[in-house]
């Protein structure tokens, strides 16, 4: 069915959209496609540069750097299109490597500052930058160059519409089962995302069910029926199936990690991409900022439970492995809310009691004595729900440990502005996604089918999902570039994984606010 949209229907049209998601695919949506004119352009490039049986240029990503400078001297004079092939042909140069070739200085001025907008022009398109700042300052430092500040706008504008989002999107998510919920807010993130901006996108929604089986089944169906590009499925077992699938062959958004460590290792590196919110790399991250600021020594506190050791060795192995130390270690019960015990002798704080017991029978006489902790640490590492932390942190406070900096995983945060409850976990720093700390988001309400704080993270995953599509083969091409999406900023390492380097929040007042690590010189 073709949809048209208007901003006074569109909390309508998106209840009729949510509405029609069911175990059955449903009809496309799609916006109006307009035609698009292919004849190439050739007036103003030399003959080389031509492909001869097709009359089209050559594929800017085959172009050697010294076509890409003949090309580049051929243009005594602005021409839009040359100047966007030049752009389009350095594609295949990681930004890492632009930035040294720039500082070389082994190249001619002129051919240095084609790579210098290159690389600007790149950077602005996907990080969202304003573009007319950057066009301003492009002009300010390169006087005398073919483009000017209003041919950088046009320029950008013209690059990025060669990364159009897929035309025809399918998604494969569980609409039963015990992540049918978590699927609902991920899919309203999606269409929200598309509303925003539809593009000449078709989406349709499939069941891939509770297993492994039907989600394969869904993918085959999506794929016999046209799909050019793939988001999901979500199931753990699910993802991996997906990538390991002999047949593979149209692009797949994968929305959990696979048991690979990189996802395209059986041959299909260019068509499996997978993404996710998983708390072990938010421990990883921890870890890694921990000892950027010389907090090399950890006591570790998680439940008593198989997720809690999983957490635990998600912090305690990169850790290690990078030169830290853990001087202590315990597991709370999650069956009970008073962890004293635990605490005073994780803070070998009854070991100091029992000096003071000592001394006294010794002595024969009683002592003004406080008991004290122990100092052989730079922070804490805890893993905890929101009601656990609400029950650890004040106990920490008491046993003196209070301004020791406390670091947790995304998990502390309910998602709710509960200002009452949450302040007594003030100063815990933990894992946040961007969407949860914008004001303006923290006040909208959300879609019906995301029914409490906690599905907010996946409402922002599913919106980085489809958001993302138009720039993962340039993200492919370049693994320096960075995302900023609503759970983070997001690169591809190699292989097809997504890093997401968190959004860092601290409570304060009993709100989550931003958090700056402190600058580390």
């Amino acid at each position: 069915m073709t949809i048209r949209f208007c901003p006074t229907s569109l909390s309508l049209l998106l209840l009729v959209l949510l509405t029609a998601c069911s175990s059955s695919p449903t009809q496309p949506v799609r916006a109006p496609v307009e035609e698009t004119d292919l004849t190439p352009v050739t007036d103003t490039v030399e003959s080389e540069q031509i492909d001869p049986q097709t009359g089209f240029w050559k594929e800017p990503s085959e172009r050697s750097l010294a076509d890409v400078m003949t090309l580049s001297r051929s243009m005594p004079t602005y021409q839009p299109a040359v100047a966007l092939e030049v752009v389009r042909s350095l594609e295949s140069i990681r930004s890492s490597d632009l930035k040294t070739m720039i500082e070389s200085q082994l190249y001619d001025p002129e051919f240095t500052e084609w790579l210098e907008l290159a690389l600007q022009l790149r950077t602005v398109m996907i990080d969202g930058s304003p573009v007319a700042g950057a066009g301003q300052y492009w002009q300010d430092y390169h006087y005398g160059h073919p483009v000017t500040r209003a041919e950088f706008i046009a320029l950008a504008s013209d690059y990025k519409s060669h990364f159009p989002a897929p035309s025809r999107v399918a998604v494969l998510l569980p609409d039963e089962g015990g992540l049918a919920a978590a699927a609902m807010a991920i899919r309203d993130g999606i269409l929200r995302a598309y509303l925003d901006n539809p593009g000449n996108s078709a989406l349709r929604f499939y069941s891939s069910g509770t297993n492994s089986e039907s989600a394969m089944a869904a993918y085959i169906q999506a794929r016999d029926e046209g799909a050019d590009q793939i988001i999901g499925p979500l199931r753990l077992e699910s993802t991996q199936a997906i990538s390991e699938l002999d047949d593979l062959s149209v692009p797949v958004l994968l929305l959990n990690r696979t048991d690979h460590e990189q996802p395209g290792t059986d041959g299909h590196t260019d068509l499996v991409t997978s993404m996710s919110l998983s708390q072990a790399d938010e421990a990883a991250s921890i870890a890694k900022n921990a000892l950027a600021h010389d907090q090399s020594r950890a006591i570790v506190i998680v439940p008593d439970s198989a997720w809690g050791k999983r957490i635990e060795d998600a912090f305690i192995t990169p850790f290690i492995q990078n030169g830290g130390q853990v001087s202590a270690s315990a597991e709370y019960e999650r069956s009970t809310s008073d962890h004293s015990t635990m605490l005073t002798k994780l803070l070998k704080i009854d070991e100091s009691r029992q000096r003071k017991v000592r001394l006294q029978t010794q002595i024969g006489a009683p002592l003004t004595f406080e008991p004290s902790r122990r100092d052989d640490f730079d922070f804490i590492f805890m893993a905890a729900s929101p009601q656990e932390g609400r029950e650890l942190k004040p106990l920490l406070r008491f046993h003196d440990a209070g301004e020791v900096p406390v670091y947790s995983i995304g998990r502390i945060y309910s998602g709710l502005r509960e200002t009452s409850r949450d302040q007594d976990l003030n100063g815990i720093v933990f894992t946040a996604v961007n969407w949860q700390l914008d004001k303006a988001n923290a006040e909208r309400p959300l879609p019906g089918s995301v029914r409490d704080g906690a599905f907010g993270r996946l409402y922002a995953l599913g919106q980085d999902a489809w958001r993302l599509l138009p720039w993962l083969p340039l993200m492919k091409k370049d693994t320096d570039l960075w995302y900023s999406g609503e759970i983070g900023k997001l690169k591809i390492e190699a292989g097809g994984q997504i890093y997401r380097q968190p959004a860092w929040a601290q409570f304060s007042g009993g709100q989550p606010t931003p958090y700056q690590w402190p600058h580390h010189f």
